[in-house]
């Protein structure tokens, strides 16, 4: 299974440098936690890392007390046994000033064993000096679409092997928009299933309304993204 966003990141361990903080942003934060976790273990397990070195500062809704933060952080400066290690933060949208001003550090200055995740809905309400020192990453999951598995064959065949089936059955057939529709749902859930095309998710979903809604020529769309995919 491709997985772009593992291979990128292995790409930083692999060339030994510092690594700038993950920002991984979805709409559904239980979501995009567990897709997030999920992520970090498979990282672990590509280099053979117990799971024990996967460090996860929970959101409970609370507030952040400094206290915990750095007694969190504290783990950091611990040089693992193995190549890296990995410490997951969730929803740091709920951090305040404080909270951000004990972490300045940590992100200014991240060892090269450390491998920092962090997570949130928005970019709203975090501080431009985090905002500047990372590398974000759009988690947009799209919930409640049903795989085609004809489509999602083609998808599939038209991404992995170069087949062009799909372009013969869009460009030649009088097609309803509800099919054009369930082309760019099922492109959302092999970008979802292979952890692709991950920038491209909130604009195909805009595409799917402006369809649904707007009335936009659906060829067209689907012109556009078998082009781009």
């Amino acid at each position: 299974m491709k997985n772009n966003i593992i291979n990128n990141i292995k790409d930083q361990i692999n060339k030994g440098d510092k690594k700038a903080p993950f920002l991984f942003l979805g709409k559904n934060n239980d979501l995009l936690n567990s897709q997030v976790k999920d992520l970090a273990l498979e990282l672990l397990n590509e280099y053979n890392i117990p799971h024990s070195y996967l460090y996860t500062f929970e959101d409970n809704w609370e507030k952040i007390k400094i206290k915990d933060m750095k007694s969190f952080v504290e783990f950091s400066n611990s040089k693992p046994p193995y190549k890296f290690q990995i410490f997951l933060i969730e929803n740091i949208s709920r951090f305040t000033i404080s909270a951000w001003n004990s972490l300045l550090k940590f992100f200014e200055e991240p060892d090269v064993t450390n491998i920092i995740f962090l997570t949130s809905t928005s970019e709203s309400g975090i501080l431009d000096t985090i905002l500047s020192r990372v590398q974000t990453i759009n988690l947009w999951w799209i919930e409640k679409i049903k795989k085609d598995n004809f489509l999602f064959s083609m998808i599939k065949n038209y991404i992995e092997k170069k087949d062009t089936e799909i372009l013969s059955y869009f460009f030649r057939n009088k097609l309803e928009k509800e099919e054009y529709i369930n082309l760019l749902e099922n492109i959302i859930i092999y970008a979802k299933e292979n952890l692709i095309l991950i920038n491209y998710l909130e604009e195909i979903n805009e595409d799917i309304n402006s369809i649904k809604q707007n009335n936009v020529n659906g060829k067209y769309i689907i012109d556009k993204w078998l082009l781009k995919i």
